[in-house]
């Protein structure tokens, strides 16, 4: 009878491990049965997830993790003795293994290495290369010329990284914690790294990425992602593989980053390497023909002695292991102020930007003003007159990037008085970016997006509508959930902002589509809307400040997709009580409309365990199929099935004050002005 050596976890991990947490012990190894194979270790792992995932088990379990060895007795043909293999079986010397007891991360004897160390079966040649492999190319998607930011890069995962953009043409900077280990990312041919214990971060970052960042690989959190995450340009994308900023104490608070997610569409998503088992040997052989090639190098930090397996565990916690162990402006309409004949105002009236927002907006910061309109329209123009204007939450912080004397930005409806452009005659109702104003001149071909339309035949519908769920607010609502968060019958939907033009529609669609839908509002009565007019399954008054207990009760088996227009606390509940696989579309930021973004608990953690995934976005992104959406949600509002409600203000000398109270959700449903 064998007898073998473990480490078990003898004492909660708080702060930083120390040599207390560990205990070795002996353990008696049984004999072999059908389908098992004895493997002694050769070489064990240690990973900075095992700091985290090991707090889930109890004291007295054999510490986690993976282990190369030599099969040394067999009862299974598919393991024979003196082969190599790899298997999840902690921190033990010698391990009775049945592949067929294993759900997921089973065993799997290595490919031929030649003259590579068989070690490489726990790095570049196994989870460790997979991770990067997988996770980059996968969730990043690179493009030739974009840049790379890694953090941990000095890593087993970052160091291969980085290498792998090299490979696929981008520009890569590693961040890491000493001159020695920038050094090393200089000898893999980082194109870039930075000393985030001795450089700011941020200023190095602009100085190596000068014009910004398109994907991050981030194993870290925290501050240093926060400053990466404000770099990043529009449309980036962010692979959350790990957490070390918080593996040794609680998570920190970083600034909500709700904005930059809407604003710049960026794209978040946690993983487990994992989720490709299927796809296993695809990574390892690639990654190995890249090795042979010489285009990817690796090093590990070996430490000899099974006794010494925590004091390695511990230096690799502190970072002593190298390798393994713009202002964005809203494009809307430039109009062209010419004239028209025949019998209408000679002048138009407009609202200004007049001073800049500071806190929540007030009628000091608008101007109404009037400009002359010229007598004769040229060849392609026509003149509109407002008839519904939309007031919105994005103006809040898009007018934030428009000097003061800026027309105020938004949509409106309006008739076409006269015109010198067969598409817009006179007497079609038009949806056009024209902004604050009474009248507008516009010729379409001038634009270059966010083209005025005719609207689509309404019937007996007010063409309001065109201003909301049969607008720019219902296709946020279609294209937003069903393209980003792509719900699937009988999943719970979770939706922020609940009551208002976007929000009830996401609801409603959410129901169309067989799911269960939660919304969350400011009032009883906004909540009483939701669940007995437009049939959502429960709704949260937020202002209660029960949201996360209202949740668990609401959605007992935990939350699939969510909706955010709010982010800030709310946003930082729902994470909380989300699925594996939880899919997050950011829509909206209203929690930080009226102030500097607020603080909240990192969720990187939630990223990586649960593998979510949160994509911010413009609803301009799907123009190209802007009336498949009018025309769905008309379909259904026809049907019955698509409920709507406005709050129209009736003047146009009104508008701020329309535009105030609907910043405060004094609105329900969407928010409109009657010129």
């Amino acid at each position: 009878m064998r007898t073998a050596k473990k480490w078990i976890y003898a004492k909660p991990f708080v702060g930083e491990p120390t040599l207390e947490n560990f205990e070795l012990v002996e353990e008696t190894v049984p004999e072999l049965r059908d389908g098992e194979f004895m493997i002694r270790a050769m070489y064990l792992s240690v990973d900075p997830y095992m700091r985290i995932y090991t707090l889930s088990s109890p004291t007295g379990n054999t510490m986690i993790g993976g282990q190369v060895g030599e099969v040394i007795e067999s009862r299974n043909p598919a393991f024979p003795v003196g082969a190599y293999a790899f298997a999840q079986v902690g921190w033990r010397t010698v391990s009775v293994c049945d592949p067929a007891a294993f759900e997921t991360r089973k065993p799997y004897v290595l490919p031929e290495l030649g003259d590579l160390s068989p070690s490489l079966g726990m790095g570049a040649l196994g989870t460790v290369g997979n991770t990067a492999y997988f996770g980059f190319l996968e969730i990043c998607k690179p493009q030739p010329g974009e840049t790379v930011v890694v953090s941990g890069a000095a890593g087993a995962v970052g160091s291969l990284v980085g290498q792998i953009a090299k490979l696929k043409g981008c520009r890569v900077i590693g961040i890491a914690g000493t001159r020695e280990k920038c050094a090393w990312l200089a000898e893999l041919g980082f194109d870039g790294a930075i000393n985030y214990r001795e450089e700011c971060v941020e200023e190095a970052l602009r100085r190596h990425a000068p014009d910004g960042i398109d994907c991050y690989f981030d194993n870290v959190g925290g501050a240093t992602s926060e400053t990466v995450r404000g770099q990043m340009r529009p449309r980036g994308r962010i692979s959350v593989c790990g957490t070390i900023s918080m593996y040794n104490g609680a998570p920190v608070r970083v600034t909500d980053p709700q904005r930059d997610f809407v604003t710049k569409q960026l794209t978040q998503e946690g993983f487990s390497v994992h989720r490709w088992t299927d796809r296993w040997f695809e990574g390892i052989e690639q990654n190995l023909r890249w090795i042979r090639e010489g285009k990817l190098r690796v090093r590990e930090t070996v430490t000899v002695g099974f006794e010494h397996m925590p004091r390695a565990f511990i230096e690799m916690m502190a970072g002593g292991n190298v390798g393994k162990a713009v202002k964005m402006r809203f494009p809307w309409c430039q109009l062209v102020r010419r004239g028209y004949a025949t019998d209408t105002p000679a002048v138009a009236r407009k609202w200004i930007y007049a001073k800049a927002f500071k806190g929540e907006p007030t009628a000091g910061n608008f101007r109404l003003e009037t400009e002359p309109l010229p007598a004769t329209l040229r060849e392609g123009e026509f003149l509109a007159a407002a008839e519904y204007l939309s007031v919105d939450p994005y103006m809040r912080p898009y007018m934030l990037a428009y000097p003061e004397g800026s027309l105020m930005i938004g949509g409106q409806i309006a008739r076409v008085t006269a015109s010198a452009n067969a598409r817009f005659p006179v007497g079609a109702a038009v949806c056009g970016q024209f902004g604050w104003r009474t009248h507008t001149v516009c010729d379409p071909s001038r634009l270059e997006k966010d083209r005025p339309y005719v609207l689509p035949d309404f019937g007996t519908l007010p063409t309001s509508l065109g201003l909301g769920v049969l607008g720019m607010p219902g296709n946020t609502a279609y294209f937003g959930l069903l393209e980003l968060c792509q719900p699937k019958a009988g999943e719970t939907v979770v939706v922020s902002g609940a009551a208002g033009a976007v929000g009830s529609a996401v609801g409603q669609i959410a129901k169309i589509r067989g799911c269960r839908a939660i919304g969350i509002a400011g009032t009883d009565a906004k909540c009483a809307w939701l669940q007995q007019t437009l049939g959502f399954d429960g709704a949260i008054n937020y202002k209660r400040g029960e949201v996360s207990a209202e949740l668990r009760r609401l959605a007992p088996d935990g939350i699939d997709c969510y909706f955010d227009n709010v982010g800030g606390p709310i946003t930082e509940a729902v994470v909380k009580q989300m699925n594996l696989y939880g899919r997050i579309a950011v829509c909206g930021t209203i929690s930080n409309y009226n102030s500097a973004a607020v603080k909240v608990t990192d969720p990187q953690r939630q990223f990586v365990f649960k593998q979510l995934r949160m994509e911010g976005f413009v609803v301009w992104r799907w123009n190209d199929r802007w009336l498949e959406g009018i025309a769905a949600n008309l379909r259904w509002i026809r049907e019955g099935r698509l409920a709507y409600e406005e709050t129209v203000t009736e003047g146009f000398e009104r508008m701020p004050d329309a535009f105030i109270d609907m910043l405060r959700g004094g609105n329900t449903g969407k928010a409109v002005v009657k010129v």
